[in-house]
């Protein structure tokens, strides 16, 4: 797993574009990263179609205030669910696996300076990560809205203003899923941990959010950062939450905090 692309430059003088090049050798040769990226891609687009004949076959029997929110968008991008936690657990393969190889100490001999290594690993990620989210984003779209129009349900085209937010939105939130899994393993340093706190992250907190009491289930629904994030990708505005790019400000800030804590972890403690 370490790579062989630093071999050319002497141990303490490898420069980022070094990293860089062992990084990619590394994400590229790995057997997760070709399976998660298709299977997402595979989920998310049969997931949009699902959805779009189910939603579009129900819309006609829904009441006026149900067709009034009903929301093609969210409809069709809905597979970012499970998107989020399949792109979040590569982030942290990315690291988690050569801690579980013991091959992270090769690659800090190899680049001592580990700022610049886990840079180059974020780096790398996001060259891998923000074409598949934008590929899974703009997929959904069109199968999901292709089956809203056979039902004869309310659809957007690829010229709607809030098809090319929900697209490049979903994109840059798949992408912060992607970094956000990678903190966490540089963090914890074990993937099956790691896995624990993504699906408690991204999925459960969200799916218990509602049943919260009062004051606090309603913060928690308008904050909680992957809630903010996720609202990049719906075309409904509830005034009770964040707006789309305000609440993707929130994940990003979220995830930024997080980078910053991972770097400093991976700086101090011992390999």
């Amino acid at each position: 797993m370490s790579g062989s692309a630093t071999d050319t430059a002497p141990a303490g003088r490898a420069t980022f574009p070094h990293g860089l090049r062992a990084e990619w050798i590394k994400i590229r040769t790995m057997r997760s990263t070709i399976h998660v990226i298709l299977g997402t891609l595979a989920f998310c687009v049969g997931l949009a179609s699902l959805n779009g004949t189910s939603a579009g076959g129900e819309y006609g029997d829904m009441t006026a205030a149900g067709q009034a929110s009903f929301d093609p968008l969210a409809t069709s991008l809905r597979g970012y669910l499970l998107a989020q936690i399949a792109l979040g657990l590569l982030g942290a393969l990315v690291i988690t696996s050569e801690y579980g190889a013991r091959t992270i100490v090769s690659t800090l001999t190899a680049v001592p300076h580990r700022a610049r290594v886990l840079a180059a690993k974020a780096t790398v990620l996001v060259a891998v990560v923000l074409p598949v989210g934008l590929l899974v984003s703009f997929s959904g779209f069109l199968v999901g809205q292709a089956a809203l129009a056979g039902a004869d349900a309310p659809h957007l085209g690829l010229s709607d203003p809030q098809a090319l937010r929900g697209i490049l939105g979903g994109g840059l939130y798949l992408t912060l899923a992607g970094l956000f899994g990678l903190a966490i393993g540089a963090v914890v340093r074990s993937t099956t941990a790691t896995v624990t706190t993504l699906f408690g992250a991204l999925l459960i907190v969200q799916a218990f959010a509602p049943a919260l009491p009062g004051a606090l289930g309603d913060r928690v629904a308008k904050y909680w950062p992957p809630l903010a994030g996720g609202q990049i990708i719906t075309g409904y505005r509830d005034p009770a939450l964040l707006a789309p790019w305000s609440g993707l400000a929130v994940m990003a800030g979220c995830v930024a905090a997080l980078l910053t804590a991972a770097f400093i972890v991976f700086r101090k403690r011992d390999a």
